[in-house]
């Protein structure tokens, strides 16, 4: 019995067709396993640097909140301060009671004899109008 040729190139056709589909799926399984274990390298190296990083945070928040706590502090305080100070210079000048202002009289004419720690000088009222003041030396 002899085949036909036909029949011999059909059979030689269908093992060359399983045999590339042998080394097809090989060359891709061990492609496969490449760029599984690239992929799985690439990974690792960035689950490390995260957890790195968290680390790294993790560990600078308690000089961080220290140090916003400070912050915080500082700034309420000067506020306090600021407005403190503005409060007190829209304080009208007070008199001291215990001021030594002499006055004496002469020739029906009164007179106020201005204190050793105290300069004259001629000034302007919050009103307007000049006056003659006594600028009291610190301390005073």
């Amino acid at each position: 019995m002899t085949r036909s040729l036909a029949e011999r190139l059909h059979e030689r056709l269908e093992s060359q067709t399983a045999e590339i589909a042998a080394l097809t799926e090989s060359e891709l399984q061990k492609l496969s396993q490449r760029v599984s274990a690239s992929v799985s390298t690439e990974l690792s190296d960035i689950e490390i640097a995260i957890a790195r990083a968290t680390h790294g945070i993790r560990s600078a928040l308690p000089q961080l909140k220290w140090i916003l706590g400070l912050t915080w502090g500082a700034l309420i305080v000067s506020l306090m301060l600021t407005g403190f100070l503005l409060w007190r210079s829209s304080q009208p000048l007070r008199v001291v009671e215990d001021m030594p202002l002499e006055t004496f009289q002469s020739e029906g004419q009164s007179y106020l004899v201005v204190p050793e720690n105290a300069t004259p000088l001629q000034c302007t009222t919050p009103s307007g109008r000049k006056a003659i003041c006594l600028h009291m030396k610190n301390g005073d």
